[in-house]
């Protein structure tokens, strides 16, 4: 089960030599239909994930025995944080750090598919939750808890070069893990239903955060490459050897403006698409494949009269049946699908940004 939930991590997130956010973003310039005046972005942000107005929850559907694993995420109570970023003479923006803050909770019902797996449950975090970058990577401090009716999981991370992880129940005694040993803790039979909902909440919690972070990559797109080119088009990773049947030897990924107008706006729709979009990982046995599209629909972009974006984000992310293929070279130079290795995300969620300043 486990290694089929691990590719939550990498949808999106660019597991080949290229992160094919960075390639889309462009040179960040950031005009954005402001008259050329260039756009400061301030170095701290707040973001916000909430349940979208219309959408239903995000849902990753899972293959299993016997049927498909459905994993829903409600956001009907938000993830809060702060994002630090670096900008450099060229306007070209690094993220530093980020923050998951207290309170920040959602709900996760792991047996909304054909299998029951591990129940309904709250991810509540009750200390904030401080993260490196580049993702994906453990948190490096912070707490959450798991809550059902009957129970409730503390899950403590401390800092250091590997993040240590104590768990408890209901306040018993606690018992001390790595992050991956935690992380594993999905795919282990043997491990108590409490332990594994555990280790599917920092499942969720990073794979929810690699698609905040990797959504804002279309920002730099919409405000420099679409005022010039639409859709904007970059080619995947090409194939080196045979690919499977019926997919092509170098896919793409584009980025359509919906309009209308004649410049990208704030309240414009999106559509950010992927065809037979491969991502080689020259270090793992894995490869990632990627169809399908996610609507980026009424973009906020507020600039005030000192030319600051002071808020940014789409009030409705959708994923129309992202489609994220595992494939495997055997023999070599000669690549397939594995059909247990196939997993879709649909549903949506809402994406907010605000400038932090002084």
């Amino acid at each position: 089960m486990h290694r089929y939930f691990l590719l939550l991590t990498v949808i999106l997130a660019g597991c080949g030599s290229d992160d094919i956010g960075t390639i889309l973003a462009g040179d960040n310039g950031g005009n954005g239909g402001n008259g050329g005046n260039e756009v400061i972005i301030l170095p701290t942000y707040g973001y916000q994930v909430s349940a979208s107005p219309t959408g239903g929850p995000l849902t990753v559907n899972v293959p299993g025995e016997g049927g498909m694993m459905g994993i829903s995420l409600d956001f009907g109570n938000t993830l809060n944080g702060d994002v630090n970023i670096n900008v450099d003479a060229n306007n070209n923006i690094s993220i530093l750090d980020y923050t998951l803050q207290t309170l920040s909770s959602v709900t996760v019902d792991s047996d909304s598919g054909d299998i029951p797996f591990l129940g309904a449950f709250d991810v509540e975090v009750t200390e904030d939750m401080m993260f490196g970058f580049p993702q994906p990577r453990p948190p490096d401090s912070g707490v959450y808890q798991v809550i059902t009716p009957n129970e409730t999981v503390n899950v403590q991370i401390f800092p250091g070069l590997i993040s240590t992880v104590e768990i408890s129940l209901d306040g018993g005694a606690p018992v001390s893990l790595g992050w991956d040993e935690l992380e594993n803790l999905l795919d282990d039979d043997l491990a108590l239903p409490w332990q594994r909902r555990a280790a599917l909440a920092a499942e969720v919690l990073e794979f929810v955060l690699i698609q905040v972070f990797t959504i804002t990559d279309t920002f730099n797109v919409i405000d420099d490459r679409l005022l010039t080119v639409n859709p904007a088009v970059v080619a995947c990773d090409a194939f080196t050897g045979t690919p499977p049947p019926n997919v092509l030897n170098v896919g793409e990924s584009s980025l359509t403006w919906l309009g209308p107008g004649n410049v990208p706006m704030g309240g414009d729709d999106f559509q950010w698409a992927f065809t037979d979009c491969w991502f080689d990982d020259p270090g793992s046995g894995r490869d990632t494949l990627l169809n399908g599209s996610i609507s980026l629909n009424n973009y906020i972009e507020i600039i005030d009269g000192q030319f600051q974006l002071i808020g940014s984000g789409f009030d409705e992310v959708i994923y129309n049946n992202l489609e994220i293929a595992g494939t495997v070279e055997n023999p070599v130079n000669v690549f397939t699908i594995d059909s247990q290795d196939i997993i879709t995300v649909t549903g949506s969620f809402d994406l907010a940004f605000v400038g932090l300043t002084n």
